[in-house]
């Protein structure tokens, strides 16, 4: 609110991903044609476990679902997996070594949850904006589906886990 009552967008957009729906108006109303990415966006992903997000966000919240009710679906679908993979142990040694290297479906598309580090490797959106007005938020346009592998990022005295995978740090350094 800020940088635009101070007019700081008036002749550049805001160099950030796209976000939750109902912030979008308020943000990035002039970047109409903008390219961006997205986490997640209702409309991007195309397959039965994200129909059935959206068909449920829906019907009982009456909106279609927003930037991270797909990692909630996520995670709670993570839970299931690895409680079924563990025969119904749900002590965290189980569920650790059963959640390590599993694959699972959900609604952006096959989630790896990467054993070395335990991030989820999964589908992000690059995206246009071509409107604000949709009273259902569809606001995109598809321009490409991503799958980033970011580097280990374990603290120093854990990057033995790390095996082949490229170490980063969240300082870049």
């Amino acid at each position: 609110q800020t940088a635009k009552e101070l007019g700081a967008m008036d002749e550049l957009g805001l160099g950030a991903s796209f976000f939750d729906n109902l912030t979008m108006r308020a943000i990035f109303g002039n970047v109409i044609g903008q390219t961006s990415g997205i986490l997640y966006h209702y409309t991007a992903p195309s397959n039965p476990i994200n129909d059935y997000l959206v068909q449920r966000a829906k019907e009982i919240a009456g909106v279609p679902p927003d930037l991270f009710d797909a990692d909630g679906m996520n995670a709670a679908l993570l839970a299931l997996a690895a409680i079924k993979a563990t025969g119904g142990d749900t002590s965290a040694a189980a569920l650790i070594g059963a959640m390590e290297g599993l694959t699972f479906a959900g609604p952006k598309g096959d989630v790896l949850i990467r054993a070395e580090d335990h991030v989820a490797i999964q589908d992000m959106y690059i995206v246009k904006l071509t409107n604000l007005d949709d009273p259902e938020f569809k606001f995109y346009e598809l321009v490409a589906t991503t799958r980033p592998e970011p580097p280990c990022l374990l603290p120093e005295a854990s990057q033995d886990r790390c095996g082949d995978l490229p170490v980063g740090s969240l300082s870049g350094q």
